[in-house]
């Protein structure tokens, strides 16, 4: 008998707009189709197309409901050119109890003659009783990151009212042996907002077992349908936004009103409707009485009856801002910070020039004057208890992270970056120096750290637009490998170093730094491991260890978050990371010397935080960026766009100004390391 029993768990976690994770146990029946009528003349417990204790209908699932289902599903598969001659089908699925089923995704393994998995039909269920197959064929595959059978699929039913239609499935499909193990993510854009897996272990499908799986998981189909109805209601209290049902053609999916992608503009994710709170004169009072002293400076609200408020009257800073429409306090109540900077995408307020940078830094430093007093105090450690989600970096989410950032076209960053095409810190010897310069002073300083020489292969993590290897190889004589995963900034590196004649010095590679091979005497990383993830550190450091030869050293720029904030920030999201830099998280110092301590034999040998200049690089980014609209707007970028932009460089140079966030320079090496300068006094300045 090929059919079985899995008992096991099943997780569901949501990252975005709000945490949210549940564990349940469940059991499944993984059934052979050809086997059904014998499982129901030989046991008790099991029926087929009648009532029982464990039942199963051919209506339950695709096809004519008066055929068999091995039929239905064969029918199906030669409709779409699978050639179902000899094959063998099990479906994993869950079956009626006392009457009831409910089916939220049934999954139907299909091998062919030689026991080989030809492809997967996963018949995907609603609440609303519509019911839409996904095909998994070769033509979907992808490669799979632990040996699992692995598909994308773009999503084609509306399942639930807290997701968007825009989306992608990702299958991780383990093999239906002795234990169990499925997982489908979900894709929004580029951002990985939800996935869930299925472990278990497979028992006889016997009447022993039947009855065993009955007590232990009692009334399975109705314990599906109320767990999900309960982490509904669980979600609408945590004001995730609803998405209305789009209309359903079972031939062809769930249909959208319109592409919400494309009503965002290039490059931009759409950001929800602005949508009435009870709560909304609440925030409202609770923002002005929280401003009335503010802290570093005075600011002056227009509001939109005119109704002008000022507050503060001495600091370094002066602010005014213009609110516009009663969605800037509507999106405050029911996004929280998130909402503060999508009310600035949408233009319900406004703020001139430095205006901007200024009201930021302001609310910046009033907010941690506020935090810092009881009883508000108490938050941050409560925030510290609450639970974390899981936030895995694997190589398809790491790819579509980039691609969302980077590859919005290489245009737009040569609209406000230097002719380097340098998209870090720079570092300024001086008032005034131009940025060029300055970033070639930060290469430089980098390189005179690291003491690269000619005899030295130079790998770079993360490399842009090749900036540091033009640099390093024309200065240093040094053979540089670059590696980026951004197809656009390749293809742009590539063409910069040909035209610099340094193509016989530097090679640029799309590739991913845990698939790298070989040792490197330097490696150099700026400003990238912002996208490795609190999760992922161990495995950066492990692999930037693995590939360092003896002797070898390594610069890490990185930006970071203070380590007394670690806990608030891992476990929250914010609006950078909702909008910006999908999947970001900026480490402090702390988590980056403790995953080199537990997981290799790395050591921090100077540090220099060089935070501040990033005030000035964003600053000089920003009047660039602005300065150059026009041109932004002709390529095809929306007003949306702009603000967005404009809103996110002001918000870094906020946080770089008032030395909220780090730009550290680190040298690293291993213990015993005769390269590194002897006597205290050969090394620079940290």
């Amino acid at each position: 008998m090929r059919s079985g029993i899995y008992t096991g768990t099943l997780v569901h976690a949501r990252r975005t707009p709000a945490e949210h994770v549940f564990r349940y146990p469940v059991c499944m029946y993984a059934i052979d189709v050809d086997e059904i009528v014998n499982l129901d003349h030989s046991l008790r417990l099991f029926s087929y197309n009648k009532a029982g204790i464990l039942s199963l209908r051919d209506s339950d699932h695709i096809g004519d409901p008066t055929r068999p289902i091995g039929e239905n599903v064969r029918a199906y598969l030669a409709e779409h050119g699978v050639d179902v001659e000899g094959t063998r089908i099990t479906m994993l699925t869950n079956l009626r109890t006392a009457g009831y089923v409910f089916n939220p995704v049934t999954y139907f393994y299909v091998y062919g003659p030689d026991d080989a998995l030809r492809c997967i039909l996963a018949e995907v269920s609603n609440t609303f009783g519509e019911r839409l197959p996904y095909l998994l064929t070769d033509a979907e595959r992808i490669t799979p990151l632990n040996g699992e059978d692995a598909f994308r699929h773009d999503k084609r039913m509306h399942v639930s009212p807290f997701f968007p239609l825009d989306q992608e499935y990702i299958f991780r499909m383990g093999p239906l042996d002795d234990t169990l193990d499925i997982r489908m993510d979900v894709m929004q854009g580029e951002e990985r907002p939800f996935w869930a897996q299925l472990t278990g272990t497979r028992h006889a499908f016997t009447d022993r077992e039947l009855g065993r799986a009955l007590v232990r998981y009692p009334l399975m189909s109705q314990q599906v349908i109320s767990l999900i109805h309960l982490e509904a209601l669980k979600l609408w209290r945590k004001r995730v936004p609803f998405h209305k049902k789009p209309k359903f053609v079972p031939s062809e999916g769930s249909v959208a009103e319109h592409d919400a992608l494309a009503a965002g503009g290039r490059g931009l994710r759409p950001i929800p409707d602005a949508k009435r709170s009870p709560i909304t004169p609440v925030v409202k009072a609770l923002a002005l009485r929280g401003l009335r002293r503010p802290v570093g400076g005075s600011i002056e609200v227009t509001m939109p009856d005119g109704t002008v408020h000022r507050m503060g009257s001495g600091g370094p800073r002066h602010a005014r801002i213009t609110v516009t429409g009663k969605d800037f306090f509507r999106r405050i109540a029911r996004r929280g910070r998130v909402g503060f900077g999508e009310a600035y995408q949408a233009g319900d307020w406004r703020a001139d020039g430095d205006d901007l940078v200024a009201f930021l830094e302001i609310l910046a430093l009033t907010a941690e004057d506020v935090r810092r007093r009881p009883p508000q105090s108490l938050v941050p450690a409560a925030i510290g208890r609450r639970p974390r989600l899981p936030n895995p970096a694997d190589l398809v989410r790491a790819r579509k992270d980039v691609q969302y950032h980077y590859d919005l076209g290489n245009d737009l960053y040569q609209a406000f970056l230097d002719p380097s095409m340098t998209y870090s810190c720079a570092y300024f010897e001086h008032e005034g120096q131009p940025l060029e310069d300055a970033q070639q002073a930060k290469y430089r300083r980098l390189c005179e750290k690291l003491r690269i020489g000619p005899d030295h292969h130079v790998l770079e993590v993360g490399c842009g637009w090749g900036g540091f290897a033009m640099h390093a190889a024309r200065e240093r004589g040094c053979r540089v490998t670059g590696i980026t995963l951004s197809v656009e900034q390749a293809e742009e590196a590539r063409r910069r170093v040909a035209a610099a004649g340094l193509d016989n010095l530097i090679d640029i590679v799309i590739q991913d730094y845990r698939q790298m091979q070989g040792q490197y005497d330097r490696i150099v990383s700026i400003e990238m491991i912002e996208a490795v993830g609190y999760d992922s550190l161990p495995t950066y450091f492990e692999n930037l260890d693995r590939l360092l030869a003896p002797g070898g050293v390594i610069g890490i720029q990185a930006i970071t978050v203070p380590d007394q904030r670690l806990e608030r920030y891992r476990r929250g999201t914010d609006w950078i990371r909702e909008y910006i830099f999908p999947g970001a998280f900026c480490p402090p110092l702390a988590s980056m010397v403790d995953a080199m301590r537990k997981h290799t034999e790395l050591q921090v040998e100077g540090i220099e935080n060089i935070g501040i200049h990033y005030a000035d690089t964003l600053r000089l980014w920003r009047e660039r960026f602005m300065g150059n609209r026009d041109e932004v707007r002709a390529l095809g970028f929306t007003e949306e766009f702009i603000r967005t932009w404009e809103f996110y460089l002001a918000f870094c140079e906020a946080g770089f100004r008032t030395r909220a966030l780090g730009d550290l320079q680190m040298v690293i090496s291993r213990a015993y390391n005769g390269a590194l300068p002897r006597y205290p006094e050969e090394r620079l300045a940290f």
